[in-house]
């Protein structure tokens, strides 16, 4: 499984970023489990127009605004358009204390393989 963050393991520490890199497969029975939370941190225009289902938006900008929102979730799940946002994530989640942090391959919806998994 290929990860852009860095070298290939199931759980990363790079460039002080803690995450877990997980399988397609795995992520969308995360995705589907009420204990976890799905986050797509991309612009409110960009996830009115598509966006997986079960998905809260809460673009980077605003992330830090629930900082203890997502405490007693298992798993926190976040995806953006290209993987980019993604990372930005990951470090601002890090710095408020979270590492069960989750992504499929570079975390990214254009990549996602579960169409039926979309909402329009």
């Amino acid at each position: 499984m290929f990860n852009f963050f860095g070298v290939r393991r199931s759980r990363q520490i790079n460039r002080n970023l803690v995450y877990n890199l997980v399988s397609y497969e795995k992520v969308r029975d995360m995705i589907l489990d009420n204990n976890n939370i799905l986050i797509d941190v991309r612009s409110k225009n960009e996830y009115d127009i598509l966006h997986i289902v079960n998905a809260v938006n809460i673009p980077v900008s605003k992330l830090r605004l629930c900082e203890n929102e997502y405490k007693d979730k298992n798993c926190i799940i976040v995806y953006c358009s290209s993987g980019i946002r993604t990372k930005e994530a990951i470090t601002v989640l890090n710095s408020m204390g979270y590492n069960n942090i989750y992504i499929w391959e570079y975390g990214s919806l254009s990549n996602f393989p579960y169409k039926d998994m979309l909402k329009i």
